[in-house]
This record gives C-alpha cells, structure tokens and sequence, in this order.
C-alpha cells in the first residue's frame, strides 16, 4: 500500500510542477477557481443590512424652479445599533440623466439604534434651465448590492428608495388642432386650418414644416405615399404675438391618379425649449379615393305584385368621416338610386323620408382650453338614409341601382308586401 501512496504522490507533485513550468496555474488551484465560478447565480447574500424601507417608491411633479420634499422612514432590523449615509446614484441610462446636486437629504448620516427608525427628508430641487422630462434617480442607504455572476453597469443596490421626477412646463403655444384626418377624392382640392394661440408675454416664432412618417398604408400593410410634397401647402405666419391667435393653413391639391394612403405631420416648428418634438406636431392621415361611376346593381325577384320599401343608409364613418376634421368642408352623403322592372323600364320611386344622422363631441376628446364656444362642438361623423317606395305591379327579376356620393360605403334593405 505504501508503494501504490508513494507512487500517486510522485505523481500530483509532477503534475504540480509541469503545470508551473508552463505558465498555468496548479491543478488543485484551477479545480479551486471552477468550483468557486460555479456558485449558484440566484444567491442572495448571506451578509447584508436589513432595513425596512418605508416607502420604497416616490414620484414628483415640478416645474423648473420648483422643489418638494419626500420623507421617508426607515427601520434598523439588525439586533445592533448601524450607520446610514445615504447616497445619490443616478443610473447610467435614460433619455433625461438626473445631476445630484438636484437632491439633498436630511440628515446626511446617522446612527440607528436596533430595532429604532430614522426618518429622512429627500429634497427635489430642479433648476431653472432644467429641461421638459423624466428624470430617474436611487437613494442608497447602504453600500449592500446583489451578488450576479456577470458584470453589470450598474450595481444592484438592496436598500434603496426609487425617485421618478417628471419636469413638466405649460405649453406657452396651445394648439387648437390636434390632427387632420379626411377622406379625399382624386383631383379635389382641400383646405384646412391649425389654430394656435400664444398665452406667453412675449412672441414666439414658428416654421410650420411637413414631415412623413416612417411608414404608410391602412389595412392591407405598407404602402407607396399617395401623396408628395409638392401637393400640400403650408401657408404660416412668423411668429404669434403674446396672448394672440393665429391660424397655420393647409392646403391640398390632389393629384387626378393619386389613391390610398398619406400619413404624416406638420412640424410647427415652434421656438420654445420646453416643447419637445413630437408635442408641436399635427398628425396627418389621408384616405384618397375616386368616387364610382358605375352604379351597384342588386337583382330581386318578384313572384306577386306587391308594394316595394328600399331603404339605403350610408356607414356610420364616425371617427373617420368624409371631411370636417381639422377644418374641411363636410360633405353629406348622396345616393342616385333607380328601380328597374322586369320590362327593363325604370320604375318611379317616391322618396317617402329622409333621415340625417350626425355624431356630436362636446369636449371629452379635446383639450381643455377653447378659443371660443364654436370650437367646443366637433362633428365626428354624418349618416344619411333615405326611404324609397314603389309598385311592385309585374312580376320576375327586378333591379336595384345605387349610385353613392361621399361615403365609403352604404347598407340597403329591400322589403316586398306592406
């Protein structure tokens, strides 16, 4: 047996050296450094600082200039008295990075005694030149971090308290319009206008631009733009006097070939830092079409003679309607409907009633400043459905035509016998 021991010693101690000689590490060292790379990723760590952090979240709303203090509390649950120096750590990411120098907490360091609490102050003050955001920030009691078996960024810290800063300012420039949306017709021409009012003491420039978006088209996916630059104009003052109101108008001209979609915006191009890009845009969205020549034709077959109801109803575009968003001229719906016999003759329709059907919004989907009450009403939608009365006095197939004027589409009932 001590020939075999003797034997497996020769050879660790071979396999020590000849490792060395190379430049690695010993076998033992390297088996060492594996098993300690291999702990599990998930452990918490077994020596930390337990306190209990009430709240453990904190938003804030402020203006430039303006501060506001949070208090939060926390509670020593170690069984010996601890030190807390809190700390401002601004995470190393966000559109909108935080300075320290924003927060101040009271006391700066303390002494907890076991099983007591200690309430501190933290004290948001944002700068007068502080730009229009969000802000993000953590405040660490302690130095204690989650253990992770990869780099990180940014440390994992345990007993933190989350701050969220919204730096908001009021729009000096209110804009009236939100968004033009319209249904248009190959060859039309259109016009539209963007109120906007200036509540500041002092005059404010814009520069209305147009811009596209990235993408276009409607429900059946992208899509080539049916419209190019050159079809809309932008017809803008300089600048809007403090506490005035002036009006950006739009005006498209529609080429005789276009169709489909055009989505877009109006970049107002107003000069004021505290607007950020996309909150001085008009959206843009434009349906273009032809409308028909050729009627729709529905057959029917009469096996008695009997009176004939025909009732056709445009759609319901509310939300999407033909005109009157952002300023056009609403167009009603129209329909050329005829009856024809079985003799291929047409057949006298009377118009027995006529019904108009309109959507109102009193204010729920607009801002809540108004220049004026006329403003205050926005029609979303038009319907018109129109009754139609005939004799049926001859039997066999009979034709119904509809021929519609500004509507995407249209329903239609057809009642034989009273």
């Amino acid at each position: 047996m001590k020939k075999y021991a003797s034997i497996l010693t020769a050879m660790l101690v071979l396999s020590i050296f000849s490792g060395m000689a190379a430049g690695g590490l010993p076998v033992i060292a390297a088996e060492e450094t594996a098993m300690s790379a291999q702990s599990p990723a998930g452990d918490q760590p077994e020596n930390f600082t337990k306190l209990e952090i009430s709240p453990r979240y904190g938003n804030v709303r402020l203006q430039a200039g303006e501060n506001k203090e949070l208090t939060v509390t926390i509670k020593n649950k170690e069984k010996k008295a601890i030190s807390v120096k809190p700390d401002v750590v601004i995470p190393p990411y966000g559109e909108y990075m935080m300075e320290k120098e924003w927060i101040t907490i009271t006391p700066d360091s303390v002494e907890i005694p076991e099983g007591a609490s200690q309430k501190f102050t933290i004290k948001t003050s944002i700068p007068k030149d502080a730009s229009r955001g969000y802000y993000n920030a953590q405040i660490a009691f302690t130095d204690d971090v989650m253990p992770n078996p990869y780099p990180m960024p940014f440390p994992n810290y345990i007993n933190t308290f989350q701050l969220s800063v919204d730096v908001w300012a009021p729009f000096k420039i209110q804009i009236m319009t939100q968004y033009i949306s319209d249904q248009l017709e190959a060859g039309g021409e259109y016009d539209y206008e963007i109120k906007l009012k200036n509540t500041a003491d002092q005059a404010i420039g814009i520069n209305p631009k147009l811009g596209s978006e990235p993408s276009y088209g409607g429900p059946f996916g992208m899509t080539t733009p049916s419209l190019t630059e050159d079809a809309i104009t932008i017809t803008s003052p300089k600048s809007i006097p403090a506490g005035a109101t002036e009006i950006v108008k739009i005006h498209v001209k529609v080429p005789e070939d276009a169709k489909g979609y055009f989505n877009g915006y109006i970049d107002l191009g107003i000069d004021d830092m505290s607007v950020r890009d996309w909150e001085g845009r008009v959206s843009i969205n434009f349906n273009i079409w032809k409308q028909p020549t050729e009627p729709f034709i529905k057959s029917f077959t009469l096996n008695k003679e009997a009176p004939i109801t025909i009732e056709v109803s445009s759609a319901q575009n509310y939300g999407y309607p033909y005109g009157k968003s952002g300023g056009s001229k609403a167009h009603e719906p129209l329909f050329e409907t005829t009856l024809i016999g079985p003799d291929g003759k047409q057949v006298d329709l009377t118009v027995t009633k006529t019904v108009t059907k309109g959507n109102v919004n009193m204010g729920g989907e607009r801002p809540p400043w108004e220049i004026d009450s006329e403003s205050i009403y926005q029609e979303n939608g038009i319907q018109r459905i129109e009754t139609y009365k005939a004799k049926g006095s001859a039997t066999g197939e009979w034709k119904l035509k509809v021929l519609p004027r500004n509507t995407q589409g249209f329903d239609y009932s057809i009642i034989i016998g009273e």
